[in-house]
């Protein structure tokens, strides 16, 4: 189809017709066909401009117009609108500024901007002055709505233009900003005059959009606003005004109106959060900051009353408390986090002072203080009201909601902060304001009487960083706290019930004693227990949130817990079934996960299946797709469960095993969203998977090691868990990785291969320990050499060699990948010469070809060079172990003649090393227990007795770690070979091979001193 102007409304007329929607497709198509061809945007335009379409052919041109704009504008861009095309645009931008329709304007504002965005300031220098040609022109022919819309195009322009922080664009606009400031200025003060004299809702809203520009460019437009008189002076300007406005409110409270104060306070508030240096050495900036504060005052009724959370005063007020806050972080961190260059310091150093003199001295810190006690620390009706109609809903807002969106949170904060800043001037006066307002409230049972109680424990709470060295906390907390929240008597007391809980949470890290906790323990079991009548859901789930700070502190102790366990525990899983808000349900399910971490290994089994039983019923219930989060969360707690329950832990299967394939599997549903936390369910279900069981693994384990190869394709950013579960599998059954059916081995293999190279630290010890597993249980299998031909076909011993021997990052990665080779070369001393022989090396020789030999001396001194880097005594042994193999007999003379060159060096270090340790007959040593490949075996070790409070927990190894054990003291040579004999034995062999004189021949080269030594070490 041809594009013309005619065919374009045509197809854009098409493309909204919602009664045929094959012709709207089509629509879509031919426009999406006619983007890249020349004349298409100046065709748009040409439409948005005629009037005499129908509003909704313009609107569509405008949106599609905007969106080209976008895409194709930028001179780099493929099919880009040509030069000519796009000045021919950009003539006719302003043609139509007395468009009475705001939301074309507002559309055609965005595309304006965008192409500001690309043409300013190269191929468009003098936009602002084009701009202030036609605002000047409107302005006398009054033509309202043009100037109007002309400074809605000018405030996207200027909000386009600043939010771009790479090249020159910024600092174009910023070049501008004095003469656009001083139009701006100039338009609103004529308008505010006018519409304030002669009440006009046209002039006022101009007059309005006049001063959302100001607001925008005295914050974008200037480095250093404080700096520019037109600034200063508008400022002044705009602070009378601003007071002005709030008196008139009282008399006329039309929403334009408060759109003004709005503004105003925006701009306040952006400058301090931006510029604070700037908005303090304005001159207007002391007497905002009070007028602000005022503010809080002379409405701090109204707000306290208000039923809306989007109240005019109570959005005032939050943004007051914002730029108090701000002020008081700038002061007491030095303004640290606005210095830019040095000769900003004089100018910080004065603010500074400016706001200690003048703005936080002493009767208006304690004004600031008092006036938070009295009405903003206190819960408001519309709390109350909340709290009865929507519980799960408001508690869940109250533990969640950014503090910065709410009056009494903000409040809170700003409460902190004075406290902790003015600790030592406020202090004492604080005590003695808890106390008297304390025994006021005591004297009553009113529900006023309730709310002040509570309003004074909440700034006790909120001052524990402050107060906590002054008070014996312990004390109250026994004698005035839990009597206080203990109180059943009437409904109201739930208030405070529930704000004992949140001085838990606040003061528990801080001096809390052991009795202390115990006693919280008991509090907390009232607050859950159902049959207390004033425990409704919101006592309920802030008991459960204080619980959580409990055990997860850093001085828990899990044997003082014990006692109340199972009870907790119990009244958790009762309280799932009250709650219908997902986020509630999700808060208790990981408290529940916490507690069974925690307390591990106290929690008996009958607790944990418990736990357990709730989850099939959750799991079913939970398909919507907002449920994920809650699924998710269930199996990090059957993780956790299945951790805790160690070999009990098969009793689970019914519930676990499933869900493995459910979400592992790549196939299902639930494989994008839930497979991470299905492979560390996995990982703990073969982790904990008992040895006594090992010859009833579950067939469903067995299928399940088919589709880990899925993991490890798909799931790169949880390398490290994938493979744990591989490990896993090697340990529980080396040979499903030897299987000739299917052989699954040479496929994890060769995707290892792959990542090799770039492997994270933690993945490439479980790497490690994986090919250490295999190669020391393949021992034992009569076709253990599958794995050697594995190795080398998939690739991988190829990358292992090329790791080993590379300059890597970390040179202790590369020893620990020498040190598996050096395994194999142990175990398989005829073949692993052949192994080398067979990867593709750089190394030539003089006629092109490889040259294996030349190969195999460069790897053998790489070996030695890095034993420098070998720490610990078991990986030592490892490393004489492989090169003591290499000794062995040969058919390559010139391989033999590379080793018996190293003879002498090698039988220094050994000699040095023997001396270091005293092997048992068998060839253990206690200092070879320790600097394991398996991460998790030291840590095992370590906690097997585990100290809690003086009190000796036995914790149960799991199966994993029994296997390894196993595996470590029945197959591994470094347990089990006497390396003082092995030595002997290669000597021998030595001596036999090569003949009495060679040998001795051989051993002039060693020093007599190694010599020595040697002899008196191995006899």
């Amino acid at each position: 189809m041809e594009l013309n102007i005619q065919n374009l409304v045509d197809v854009l007329a098409k493309s909204t017709a919602p009664e045929r929607e094959v012709y709207r497709h089509e629509a879509e198509d031919q426009l999406k066909k006619w983007e890249v061809v020349p004349g298409y945007h100046y065709l748009l335009q040409s439409i948005y401009l005629d009037t005499s379409l129908s509003l909704q052919i313009r609107w569509i041109s405008v949106i599609c117009f905007k969106n080209g704009v976008e895409k194709y504008w930028r001179q780099s861009r493929k099919n880009c609108v040509s030069k000519d095309e796009k000045l021919e645009i950009r003539k006719r931008l302003f043609n139509l500024i007395e468009e009475p329709n705001n939301q074309l304007t507002i559309q055609n504002a965005h595309a304006i901007a965008k192409i500001c965005r690309f043409d300013f300031p190269v191929e468009w220098p003098s936009l602002f002055e084009d701009l202030d040609f036609f605002l000047q022109s409107s302005a006398k022919q009054k033509e309202i709505v043009g100037l109007h819309n002309l400074l809605i195009i000018l405030n996207q322009i200027i909000k386009t233009l600043a939010s771009v922080r790479i090249g020159r664009t910024r600092s174009a606009l910023q070049s501008k900003s004095e003469f656009i400031m001083s139009v701006l200025v100039k338009f609103y003060v004529e308008f505010f005059q006018s519409w304030t004299k002669e009440f006009d809702v046209a002039v006022m809203e101009v007059g309005y959009i006049c001063l959302k520009n100001l607001r925008r460019i005295i914050v974008e437009g200037f480095e250093y606003p404080h700096r520019d008189q037109s600034v200063c002076d508008f400022f002044k300007i705009s602070l009378k005004h601003y007071q002005m406005l709030i008196i008139e409110h009282e008399n006329n409270s039309v929403e334009l109106l408060e759109k003004y104060i709005k503004c105003y306070s925006k701009l306040y508030s952006n400058l301090i959060n931006s510029n604070p240096t700037a908005f303090i050495l304005l001159p207007s900036s002391e007497e905002i900051l009070l007028s602000n504060l005022s503010l809080l005052e002379s409405k701090a009724e109204i707000v306290y009353n208000s039923d809306d959370e989007n109240d005019f005063w109570e959005q005032l007020a939050i943004r007051s408390f914002l730029m108090l806050k701000k002020a008081l972080n700038y002061t007491f961190k030095k303004g640290a986090t606005v210095l830019k260059q040095k000769n900003d310091r004089a100018e910080i150093d004065k603010s500074l002072e400016l706001l200690k003199t003048k703005i936080f001295k002493q009767e208006i810190v304690v004004r600031l203080f008092n006036l938070i006690m009295t009405w903003y620390l206190k819960l408001r009706p519309t709390d109350l009201e909340s709290w009865s109609v929507e519980p799960e809903e408001w508690v869940n807002e109250s533990l969640n909601t950014s503090w910065e969106y709410q009056v009494r949170p903000c409040a809170e904060n700003v409460f902190q902060d004075l406290v902790l800043y003015f600790k030592d001037h406020l202090k004492n006066f604080l005590l003695n304001q808890i106390s008297d307002r304390l025994s006021l409230a005591n004297s009553g049972q009113s529900l006023k009487d309730i709310l002040e109680k509570d309003s004074v424990f909440c700034a006790f709470q909120l001052s524990s960083s402050s107060i906590s060295d002054e008070i014996d906390f312990n004390n109250l907390l026994t004698n005035l706290f839990i009597p206080a929240g203990m109180r059943n008597d009437i409904t109201e007391n739930r208030i405070i019930r529930r704000r004992v809980c949140l001085i838990v949470t606040e003061w528990i890290g801080m001096n809390c004693s052991r009795e202390s906790r115990i006693n919280i323990y008991k509090y907390l079991l009232v607050c859950l227990d159902p049959a207390d009548k004033i425990n409704d859901k919101v006592v309920k789930q802030t008991a459960v949130a204080a619980l959580r700070y409990v055990i997860d502190d850093w001085d828990f102790n899990k044997t003082d817990f014990d006692p109340y366990l199972t009870k907790f525990v119990s009244l958790l899983i009762n309280l799932v079934p009250e709650l219908s808000l997902t986020e509630c349900v999700l808060f208790v399910l990981r408290v529940l996960s916490v507690i069974i971490q925690q307390t591990s290994p106290l929690a008996n089994q009958e607790v944990l299946f418990g736990v357990m039983s709730i989850v099939p019923q959750m799991w079913e219930n939970s398909n919507n797709a907002n449920d994920m989060i809650l699924k998710g969360d269930l199996l990090r707690l059957l993780e956790h469960l299945t951790n805790s329950l160690n070999d009990a832990s098969v009793g689970s299967y019914p519930i676990s095993l499933p869900l493995i394939t459910t979400c592992c599997d790549d196939k299902s549903e639930y494989y994008a969203l839930l497979s991470e936390d299905g492979y560390n369910l996995w990982s703990a279900l073969l982790k904990n998977f008992p040895e006594e069981a090992m010859t009833n693994l579950p067939d469903e384990l067995i299928r399940d090691f088919e589709i880990i190869i899925q993991g490890l394709l798909n799931s790169t950013e949880i390398l490290n868990v994938i493979l744990s579960i591989i490990r896993s599998y090697a340990l529980i059954d080396y040979r499903l990785f030897n299987n000739n059916e299917n052989n699954k081995g040479l496929e994890i293999f060769r995707t290892l291969s792959g990542y090799l190279s770039n492997m994270r630290d933690d993945s490439l010890s479980i790497f490690v320990s994986i090919i250490e597993i295999l190669v020391l249980e393949n021992r034992k299998a009569q076709n253990s050499t599958l794995l050697l031909s594995n190795l080398v076909e998939s690739g991988l011993f190829n990358a292992m060699v090329e790791y080993g021997l590379g300059d890597v990052q970390n040179p202790y990665n590369s020893v620990k990948v020498l040190l598996v080779l050096l395994r194999i070369a142990h175990f398989y001393p005829q073949q692993f010469p052949l192994m080398l022989e067979a990867i593709n090396s750089s190394f030539q020789g003089a006629n092109g070809e490889t040259d294996s030999n030349r190969f195999f001396q460069y790897f053998l001194d790489e070996c030695l060079s890095k034993y420098s880097s070998i720490t610990e005594q078991r990986n030592k042994k490892i490393f004489f172990l492989g090169i003591l193999s290499l000794f062995q007999p040969t058919n390559n003379d010139e391989k033999r003649g590379i080793v018996l060159a190293q003879f002498s060096s090698i039988l220094h270090k050994l000699t040095q090393f023997l001396e270091e340790v005293n092997e048992s007959i068998n060839g253990d040593c206690e200092i070879y227990h320790k600097g394991y490949n398996y991460e998790d075996y030291e840590y095992f070790l370590n906690s097997e007795n585990q100290v809690d409070g003086g009190t000796l927990h036995d914790n149960k190894m799991n199966g994993e770690r029994k296997r390894y054990d196993s595996m470590l003291k029945n197959i591994d040579p470094v347990h089990t070979e006497n390396l003082k004999s092995y030595t002997s034995k290669v000597l021998i062999g030595l001596k036999d091979e090569l003949g009495g004189n060679k040998f001795e021949m051989l051993l002039s080269g060693v020093d007599a001193s190694t010599l020595d030594q040697l002899k008196l070490l191995i006899g």
